[in-house]
Formats: structure tokens, C-alpha cells, sequence
């Protein structure tokens, strides 16, 4: 049987099931949900989806990755990006624009821009994620090892077809100028590696944790994201190649390259909360 999945949203329980287990990574539970994780260990989960919103575009400034003046995708570009629905992003972007942190521009041009001077203060919401650090780190580690052994495995069953559809992600990802945008090809690159694994019933597993994941990426600059594609064409080279080993490696250093280039880097950036939070040197 297929495990059962829940998605992981902001103050909803995590849930996954099956009635098999899979590859030994989660036990067998005859038809009873398994709890990957305790929400109670999520200190986002007891946020509200506008905060998250909040929280994630103040970081994002307070970073450096958002500039003064810098206009904000579309609600709908955001609303994807972060799991969230449209009225929550919007009803988020009030918040701001009330704590003159954004501003709103008619007009042809017009949208939401980042103040000129936005008035940052203490957030608690941000506080919520930087308590976190400690889930994302070992999420992000799950999900290193899960999408080694798919791209590993992707080797034995790729075809022409699916190089194709590999290039035109990573193509797309360099022709896009929007973040929001590149989060949603970045995403659909990596499941596809999976399904071209033909490993089906360790897929829910591998977008459970993407899905986990998500609420606590940030709007990065498009140029880091460049960088980062470069690394989607690497893997894609070695798996055309033939080289199950190389194509794992890359992998594994794509994906573990989020621990320095998440909120939750170890180098010194001031001004997020009472905690210490790096500047991203290479997101996802």
C-alpha cells in the first residue's frame, strides 16, 4: 500500500503512513500513522500562515537578500513558493505595509516594494524559526540521503526523454528572473530525478520532507540561484555520462550546501532576533 501523506503546513501536524514501511527507513504500522515528527518540536507550527509570510520576507531583509526598494514577486509567484494560500500572503503583505516594512505602488509598474527604510523591529515569528535550527539541519540531512540514492538509481533508467525534460527544468530555471518561480522548477527538478528512479513507494517519503522543508526557505536573490542551477547541470552531466557515483556526490553536496546557505548558517549575522544567522553563501 502507498503511504498516506499529509501535507506539512504551518500548524498542522505531520503525518506519514504506510502499511509496509519503506526500505526500512520507516517502521511498519499496519495501517496506523506514523509520526515523523512531533509538531510540538516545530516552533513554526505554532505560527500562523500570515506570520510565517512575515517572518520570512523580514528575514529575507534583514539578510540582505531583499533590498531597499526591491519590488516583491506576485501574490500568486509567493503564495506557491511558500505553501501558503493567496489570502494569507496578502493579508501577511498588509501586515508589513501597516509596519511600514513594504509599500504598495499602483499603477502599470506598481506592486510591493521593500521601503526605503524599513522599519525593522524584534519579531517574534522570526524567533520561531531560529528556534527551529535543530529540525531544518536534520531535515535537510534526510533528505541528502534519500535523493543520493534516487539519483544513484535514476542511472539504471534514464532515457533520452527524461534528459530532456532535465535540461528544459534547468533551462528554465536560468531564463526565469523571479525566485518564487525558480523555487517551483528547483522542486520539480529533483522529484523527477526520484520518479525517473522508479522507486515509487519512496517517493512520498522524499516529498514529505521537501514539503517540510518548505516553509522555512527565504526569497534569495536570483544570482545565488543561478549559481546553484550550474550545480542541477553537473548532475544532469554525470547522469548522462553514466556515473552513478559522481551524480550522488554532486547531490549530496547540492543539498548539503543548506546548511550554510539557510537561516540556519553558522556564521555570525547580526540583527535576526537575540540569534546568530548566516548570510547565504549558495542557496538551493
Amino acid at each position: 500500500m502507498v503511504g498516506r501523506l499529509s501535507k506539512p503546513t504551518t500548524g498542522e501536524n505531520f503525518y506519514y503512513s504506510t502499511g509496509m514501511g519503506i526500505s526500512g527507513l520507516l517502521p511498519a504500522t499496519a495501517g496506523q500513522d506514523h509520526e515523523l515528527y512531533d509538531p510540538t518540536l516545530s516552533a513554526i507550527s505554532r505560527l500562523s500562515a500570515i506570520d510565517t509570510v512575515r517572518a520570512r520576507i523580514i528575514m529575507a531583509i534583514k539578510l540582505g537578500l531583499l533590498q531597499p526598494g526591491e519590488k516583491l514577486p506576485h501574490v500568486d509567484d509567493m503564495a506557491e513558493a511558500f505553501t501558503v494560500s493567496r489570502s494569507s500572503v496578502i493579508r501577511g503583505l498588509a501586515t508589513l505595509q501597516e509596519s511600514e516594512i513594504i509599500e504598495r505602488k499602483a499603477g502599470r509598474y506598481g506592486g510591493s516594494f521593500v521601503c526605503a527604510e524599513p522599519n525593522i523591529d524584534l519579531d517574534h515569528a522570526v524567533d520561531r524559526f531560529v528556534e527551529d535550527t535543530n529540525l531544518v539541519r536534520s531535515l535537510i540531512d534526510e533528505r541528502a540521503v534519500l535523493e543520493a540514492g534516487f539519483v544513484a538509481l535514476a542511472v539504471q533508467h534514464l532515457t533520452k526523454g527524461h534528459l530532456a525534460q532535465l535540461e528544459s527544468l534547468v533551462q528554465r530555471m536560468r531564463d526565469t528572473t523571479d525566485w518564487a518561480q525558480f523555487r517551483n522548477l528547483d522542486r520539480e527538478f529533483h522529484m523527477s530525478i526520484a520518479r525517473i528512479a522508479s522507486v515509487s513507494r519512496a517517493i512520498p517519503l522524499l516529498q514529505y520532507i521537501h514539503e517540510a522543508l518548505d516553509p522555512y526557505f527565504l526569497p534569495y536573490k536570483i544570482e545565488y540561484l543561478y549559481e546553484s542551477n550550474e550545480e542541477h547541470q553537473g548532475i544532469i552531466n554525470a547522469l548522462r555520462d553514466g556515473d552513478s557515483a559522481l551524480a550522488a556526490t554532486l547531490t549530496v553536496a547540492h543539498v548539503q550546501d543548506l546548511h550554510d546557505s539557510m537561516f540556519i548558517g553558522d556564521a555570525h549575522q547580526p540583527g535576526l532576533s537575540s540569534h546568530t544567522v548566516a548570510r547565504p553563501s549558495r542557496p538551493q
